[in-house]
């Protein structure tokens, strides 16, 4: 999971991850109640990384917040305020 997180930071945003820690998962209940699949997320927060912000066409839509975009997923705005990573 861990290179996975490198080489996508890598291809997305061209960044090198140079630390990471896996901070649990997120689940999608949402998707369950509405009779669809039951996904999960899996969180990894980047501690230290090299290079420049080069954004390419698959996170175009990237940007960084410290509260709860309009449009966010349900269950993932649950996590991450629970988390203490938005408010």
């Amino acid at each position: 999971m861990t290179d996975a997180v490198k080489r996508i930071a890598k291809r997305e945003l061209g960044i090198q991850v140079e630390e990471l820690k896996n901070e649990g998962y997120i689940e999608y209940p949402s998707h369950y109640k509405k009779g669809l699949d039951s996904p999960v997320g899996i969180v990894f927060e980047v501690m230290n990384y090299s290079g420049d912000f080069m954004i390419n066409n698959e996170s175009q839509d990237s940007g960084w917040f410290n509260k709860v975009p309009d449009g966010m997923h349900a269950d993932q705005d649950v996590y991450l305020v629970e988390s203490g990573y938005l408010r």
